[in-house]
């Protein structure tokens, strides 16, 4: 169980986050160095912009993943209208006593959910309890991002459907994701978008949520990432580079601070891969400018070719965790 006076600090931390990108990323080297108030204040940061200021996603991450990568570091300059969100970080609504007593339940549960759906659903879930503020904030957010292909003004997208897919050639794209899907028993939408109100948000926002729910498996087969838990995290803060994913920054600051707490020494290795998936995310071309349909029948190297697109790489067995836990 969690110090009480540890969360009320933690919490403090995460609404009063106010450095700027120089102090950032000398804190992402301070955490890399395991000095301990700098890691509790990284866990506080991702939390921050997850949670209290999306606006300030891009210039808060590439900060910590240039202090945690230092001179390797490959994260290119924060655009302008990214940087300038530094400079408003206290400007934002923070979440009240309701958020923080369904961030503990989750965050403090060490045993951890039972499988993948139910961390879905429990991260999900946390944003139901932010200020109603918080989604005009990642509208915002959303439509100047550089990777979000002019979200705002593209309709929903068609359904995808097994037929489609399981038509396609052998060795292509398609019928990678189609076997994917089936042999593993995968929702093809991972959620269906009705039943989580996906029409009820702002157009950015309902068309960025629709498409990455269709396309998350293809961004695994086409980003190299496979499903373990370690690459789950490194993916989703792909997808936050991508174009500001709420539910990955929710995710990824939930591993952050579930590390932390839980298990300190893990801390490091969450953050490796936190900072490996951004640094990838933040290199790779925008994947929502893809039209990933018309892509189905080519195989997966002749298209990552075709696009410029690196699989990801990581220091770290991609099935560390799974090990780890089947030697225990």
């Amino acid at each position: 169980m969690i110090d009480k006076d540890k969360k009320r600090d933690f919490e403090r931390h995460v609404t009063s986050f106010d450095l700027d990108a120089s102090e950032v990323e000398n804190l992402g080297a301070a955490a890399k160095a395991g000095e301990a108030g700098a890691v509790l204040r990284t866990a506080a940061a991702i939390s921050h912009v997850a949670f209290v200021n999306p606006e300030a996603c891009m210039a808060i991450l590439d900060a910590l993943t240039k202090g945690w990568f230092g001179a390797s570091s490959r994260v290119p300059a924060t655009p302008p209208a990214q940087a300038e969100a530094l400079a408003r970080l206290g400007e934002a609504e923070r979440p009240g006593n309701t958020f923080w007593e369904s961030f503990w339940s989750f965050v403090g549960n060490s045993d951890g959910p039972t499988s993948g759906d139910e961390v879905t659903a429990r991260v999900a879930s946390l944003g139901k309890h932010l200020p109603e503020s918080f989604t005009a904030l990642s509208e915002a957010a959303a439509i100047v991002h550089p990777g979000s292909a002019h979200a705002e003004t593209r309709p929903m997208p068609p359904r995808l459907t097994l037929e489609t897919l399981g038509r396609q050639p052998q060795g292509s794209l398609g019928n990678d994701i189609y076997r994917l899907i089936v042999d593993n028993s995968f929702n093809l939408e991972v959620l269906d978008r009705e039943a989580i109100g996906l029409a009820h948000l702002p157009p950015a926002l309902r068309y960025l949520n629709t498409r990455i729910l269709q396309m998350h498996d293809v961004w695994h087969l086409m980003g190299g990432y496979r499903t373990t838990v370690l690459q789950e995290v490194g993916i989703s803060s792909f997808q936050l580079a991508q174009f500001g994913h709420n539910y990955s920054a929710m995710l990824i600051a939930t591993a952050a601070a579930a590390a932390h707490f839980n298990s300190p020494e893990a801390f490091a290795l969450v953050m490796q891969i936190i900072a490996e998936g951004w640094q990838h995310g933040r290199t790779t071309p925008p994947f929502m400018a893809i039209d990933w349909e018309s892509e189905w029948h080519r195989p997966i190297a002749e298209i990552r070719t075709h696009y410029g697109i690196e699989p990801f790489a990581s220091i770290y067995p991609a099935d560390l965790v799974e090990q780890l836990r089947e030697a225990v």
